[in-house]
């Protein structure tokens, strides 16, 4: 008797993958390797690295084609899938919040502990990397967390469409105030801290990230159900070589500034360009997955697709840990070069064992209505 084939979940949704589209595969793979280098650069290199051309090819890699598209392509899995349960979307979105928080200790405040006893680090070195401030940091895996909680209650409602669009227009709009909503009692602010917090350790917050996930999840929903999937993706690419122009143009009139933190806070003219970028890159990458040739031997890639967030997870750990070993910010740029291949393996080693962090009561087939058939002629393969 022959055995079934194992289930493929997703890997940030944790639901299951009923359609395989290549392009959205190597984009979240790619996602996840430009955040191990540019993570590698500003914790183990120099600050002269990151200047350099480089450096700066790196840190531009690991803006709009790395955080946004990894979280719109969490919406467009979950807008390609037939339609799951709130409650198995929410456990998943909730755990992936908890795991932050234990990221949070192994990546930073164990480390930067045992670093302080022995001397290794100075708490001048690594200001204003406190304990305190590592232990509470909101970074991309509460987000995740959180805002698939939040597109999992709206899917219950309402399918990716006009309305999700909507509410992502909404939050990139309302995002510059909402960033500032303070209450003023501890008790209140600190549970608003991932959703708005403005504190200076919130990297990643709900408000506006939410907008690339619902977003997401319409763009997927519109590839799962088209009948030519790359001439869609091209359309796409057309729209989103607009929506750049536009971006460009709120760009130069609202002049932000082009700073790690203003790419955290997502200006309108911010949010508006990155999105023309993930349409324009996705399309490119659709390109390239459909070369045979270069299609073959992708395949380290789509497998690092499956484990993105034990690879998220597993370079963090690599990354805090490794500054007991070559300092915090001390290495030249062939130095710290030789580092990031050097972590790169070692993330895709460790990440094979990190995944099963993925606890194992999810691990089973959802109950699923089929969306009429649409999602199979998704398969892109």
């Amino acid at each position: 008797m022959e055995s079934s084939p194992p289930i493929a979940l997703n890997a940030v949704t944790g639901i299951v993958d009923r359609a395989r589209i290549r392009a959205f595969e190597l984009a979240l793979a790619l996602g996840v390797f430009f955040m191990i280098l540019v993570h590698v650069l500003w914790h183990w290199g120099a600050p002269s690295t990151w200047t350099t051309p480089i450096g700066q090819a790196i840190s531009f890699a690991a803006g709009p084609t790395a955080a946004p598209v990894f979280v719109f392509l969490m919406g467009a899995s979950l807008g390609a899938a037939p339609r799951s349960a709130f409650r198995s979307l929410a456990a998943r979105g909730l755990w992936l919040v908890f795991l932050g928080y234990v990221l949070n200790l192994l990546r930073g405040v164990i480390p930067a502990s045992l670093g302080l006893a022995t001397g290794v680090i100075t708490a001048e070195e690594v200001w204003p990397y406190t304990l305190w401030w590592l232990g509470t940091t909101v970074d991309l895996h509460h987000m995740v967390g959180l805002s698939l909680v939040a597109i999992a209650a709206l899917r219950a409602r309402v399918e990716p469409g006009v309305v999700w669009l909507g509410l992502a227009g909404v939050l990139v709009l309302v995002a510059p105030w909402l960033r500032t909503v303070a209450v003023g009692s501890p008790i209140l602010d600190a549970p608003l801290t991932p959703f708005v917090g403005s504190a200076p350790n919130v990297y990643y917050a709900v408000v506006p990230w939410l907008a690339y996930p619902l977003a997401g999840a319409v763009f997927g929903r519109l590839v799962a159900g088209a009948a030519d999937p790359t001439a869609l993706f091209r359309r796409g690419a057309v729209l989103g070589i607009g929506l750049i122009g536009v971006g460009s143009v709120l760009i130069y009139l609202q002049r932000p500034g082009f700073d790690v933190y203003t790419y955290w806070r997502q200006p309108a003219s911010f949010a508006v360009a990155i999105f023309g970028i993930i349409l324009v890159w996705l399309a490119a990458c659709d390109l390239v997955t459909r070369w045979p040739a270069i299609d073959r031997r992708l395949g380290i890639f789509y497998g690092w697709s499956r484990r993105a967030i034990a690879i998220y997870f597993s370079h963090w750990i690599i990354v805090g840990w490794g500054v007991g070993l070559v300092g915090f910010r001390d290495l030249g740029l062939w130095q710290v070069l030789a580092a990031m291949t050097a972590a790169v393996v070692a993330t895709s080693f460790l990440s094979r064992y990190a995944v099963r962090l993925e606890s194992s009561w999810w691990r089973r087939r959802p109950s699923e209505e089929p969306l009429d058939g649409v999602v199979a002629k998704a398969r892109v393969a």
